[in-house]
């Protein structure tokens, strides 16, 4: 997956038989993370054991990197997936699919090698994942690797635009927290639900326990806009679905905890008028190019959510992309 383009929420477009819609779209925000330092053992005493060295952890990311510019370069979705999985492949996979409907100055950065550099590595002492942030041009990543087997793969990728609680590192190791401990209403592994509310319903049922943020009112302006454009020629609304991958990756912070969440739904888009039909996105006619009276698309990605110890947990960074559309 390119890390230019591999976090923007495609823009969908639609447009009736003998008129045009646009419908609004759906962007997580794309800046910076502030750097974090992972403290180093204590002298002394015998360091606890994490499920990967340094060492280790920053060869994966070099491979990682090494195999991803080679797989875009060569626009091969078997090799990405040797070191990709979850929603982030399915993603990286999609825009594969979707090549041919790039801009030329697109294609040419989607080839383009990228590296990452000011690396931090956040590892816990047990478990199968670990988390890592980086620069990579000018923005700074947070990702999460996981093991599958004898691989390491990239399971995450996120590009938060605001200063995070950092992870709590003890004796130069990151603490994780159980995904099922509750903050407030809700815990890590329900909030997925509550942020597919807030598209479902504009946040009128399991939403309602989410504090607001920026993250949050663009989810709700996405839903309370999502017929704007299209008038009375057509109805779109969004319906859960889901994820490639379902682990939550919670970590604990000075303040509290940090969780990566998986999230998907689909987009479906129906004429409410006889001989009227849709006409897809040039992402989505990569899939289906024909008109047609219903279309739906579906979307993957994963949530940056902060649980504060006295207070509704807040959605920090937020990423899907179209995957399929039928």
């Amino acid at each position: 997956m390119t890390e230019i383009f591999s976090r923007h929420f495609a823009l969908r477009t639609l447009s009736l038989v003998a008129m045009t819609g646009m419908l609004i779209s759906c962007t997580s925000s794309s800046h910076q993370l502030p750097h974090g330092t992972a403290t180093s053992p204590s002298s002394g005493d015998a360091a606890p054991t994490g499920i990967v060295t340094l060492r280790q952890a920053a060869k994966i990311l070099d491979r990682y990197q090494r195999v991803n510019n080679a797989a875009n370069a060569a626009r091969d979705a078997s090799l990405l997936a040797t070191v990709e999985a979850g929603q982030l492949y399915a993603e990286s996979k999609a825009e594969l699919e979707q090549y041919y409907t790039f801009s030329k100055k697109r294609k040419k950065e989607y080839r383009a090698p990228f590296f990452f550099t000011k690396r931090t590595f956040y590892i816990p002492a047990r478990g199968n994942w670990f988390a890592a942030s980086a620069n990579s041009g000018k923005y700074r990543t947070l990702m999460v690797f996981e093991r599958f087997g004898s691989r390491w793969k990239k399971v995450v990728d996120l590009l938060p635009d605001r200063r995070l609680p950092l992870p709590h590192i003890k004796d130069g190791l990151a603490l994780t927290a159980p995904t099922d401990e509750p903050s407030g209403a809700l815990s890590p592994d329900r909030v997925p639900g509550a942020i597919e509310d807030l598209f479902t319903t504009g946040g009128k049922k399991e939403g309602t326990n989410l504090s607001v943020t920026p993250d949050s009112k663009a989810i709700v302006k996405t839903y309370q806009e999502r017929n704007s454009e299209l008038g009375d020629q057509a109805r779109v609304n969004f319906f859960p679905a889901t994820p490639r991958h379902q682990t939550v990756y919670a970590l604990r912070t000075g303040t509290g905890v940090l969780a990566i969440v998986p999230l998907a739904h689909k987009q479906v888009s129906v004429v409410k008028h006889a001989g009227l039909q849709l006409t897809p996105t040039e992402a989505e006619s990569a899939y289906a190019s024909r008109p047609r009276p219903q279309i739906v698309s579906e979307f993957q990605g994963n949530a940056l959510v902060n649980f504060p110890a006295h207070s509704r947990p807040e959605i920090l960074n937020y990423e899907y992309g179209l995957v399929d559309s039928r």
